[in-house]
Order: C-alpha cells, then structure tokens, then sequence
C-alpha cells in the first residue's frame, strides 16, 4: 500500500508574501497523479478555499483520512465522505479513533491548544487536558501512524520554538502514545526529522506552497518530497514486517 501525507496545504485565493496560494490544489492533484496512493492523509490546515467540487476530485483518486488544524474551511471537511471503498468513511478523523487501513493503524489528535481561547474563526481549540485525554486513549495501542497539528517541544530540531503549555502538551501526548511514526505541520519550516529515544520517527512538513514538501511511504520505506523529486528517506519498517 502506498500512502501520500501533507500538511498545510493552505488552499487560498490569494497571493500571501509573494505566493500564489491559489495554485495549492492543482499542485496536489498533480502529486496525486503522479504517486497514485491508496491513502492520502493529512495534518490539517487545508485552507478556506476548500469546497466540495474540488475535493471529490481529489476522493474519486484516494482514500482521505484528516485531522484538523487551525486554519479550515470546517464546514465543508465535516461534510465531506469517501467515495473509494465500500464504507465512505468522513474525511475528517474522530480524535483518538484507530483507523485499521490494510493493517495500517492510523490515528490523529485535531486542532492546536489554547488555556483561554475555545474557538477562533469557527476552528476549535483543545485545552491541554483535553489533548492529553486523547492521547491516553491512544496509549499502549500500537499506533503506527500518529498525526497532530500542534508542535511538540523539540528545541533540538526547532532552533525558535516557544517553550509553552501546548509544546509541552505536544510532546507528551507524543510520549504516552509513542507511535512507530507522529507527523505533524503547523510551523512552516520545510522538513525537520527527528528520532525519539523510544523509537518513533518524527517528521515535520510544510505541503505550502512556499514549501512544497509531502511524504510518500510504503511496507518498509518513508521518502521526503518537494515537488516530483525525492529529497531523503528512511527505512520505518523492518523486511518482511510491513503493512
């Protein structure tokens, strides 16, 4: 099985410093067409231009699974159902639900955390104990594939990270679930890799279109893209124990 992941696609009518935003969707159909995935899979922050035509052009190609960030059109993503398969699963992932995909176990916490603020531009935030109650859910279960938004406390990879509440959530919720691999977007960095001392593979990508990175796995290997072009990749998985 082959699985395709992004994370803030920032899909915008708009040019924002020089970019054109506008061309996010074209570009992800044409990365689609080109790795053909069973999966495609998301850390959230689609854009506000998403709308439903577009999107089940993108649904006819793959299957869609997706968390939730903190800039989304939510409306139309809590609309949206697969088309592939027989179960036309939401697009959008329940928090702390495995999703078994041909023995893929897949999981995702939405949105980012705030202590005060609940919602902002109809996007809601999680409190840290929210977060963490998600992640216990998700404890001791095996999860091989975890998305998040918010960024976990790691100063090792990420030279300005704030030394806050959320980061801090992060990286525990991270630490309790200790997924094979946790994916996550949120800063806009290009590509950071990072390996936990209990294991999991950490990889941050930035699937703007300042940026244009995104991840292709399979049975055994993860390999980082820009573009068309293979970048770096990384063994996940031993032979013979894939998915």
């Amino acid at each position: 099985m082959k699985v395709l992941i992004i994370s803030d696609l920032h899909y915008e009518k708009r040019v924002f410093k020089g970019i054109d935003e506008s061309k996010a969707w074209d570009w992800l159909l044409t990365i689609v067409d080109y790795h053909k995935p069973d999966l495609l899979l998301s850390c959230g922050d689609w854009g506000s231009a998403i709308n439903p035509n577009e999107f089940y052009e993108l649904l006819r190609r793959c299957l869609v699974l997706s968390i939730y960030g903190n800039h989304e059109n939510l409306q139309v993503l809590q609309a949206l159902h697969n088309i592939k398969g027989e179960s036309h699963l939401p697009i959008l992932m329940e928090d702390g639900k495995i999703y078994n995909i041909k023995d893929l176990k897949v999981a995702g916490i939405s949105g980012i955390i705030s202590e005060k603020r609940k919602i902002k531009k109809g996007v809601p935030r999680k409190s840290p104990e929210e977060f963490i109650e998600v992640a216990k859910r998700l404890e001791g279960k095996n999860i091989d594939i975890l998305l998040i938004h918010e960024v976990p406390y790691l100063p090792q990879i990420f030279r300005d990270i704030r030394d806050s509440v959320s980061s801090r959530t992060a990286l525990k919720a991270v630490e309790l679930i200790k997924p094979k691999i946790v994916v996550n977007g949120h800063i806009h960095d290009g590509v950071k890799v990072y390996k936990f001392n209990f294991g999991a593979l950490y990889l941050n990508i930035d699937s703007s279109q300042a940026s244009r990175y995104y991840l292709v796995m399979d049975e055994v290997m993860i390999k980082v893209y820009r573009d068309l072009a293979c970048i770096t990749e990384f063994k996940w998985k031993g032979e013979g124990e894939g998915v």
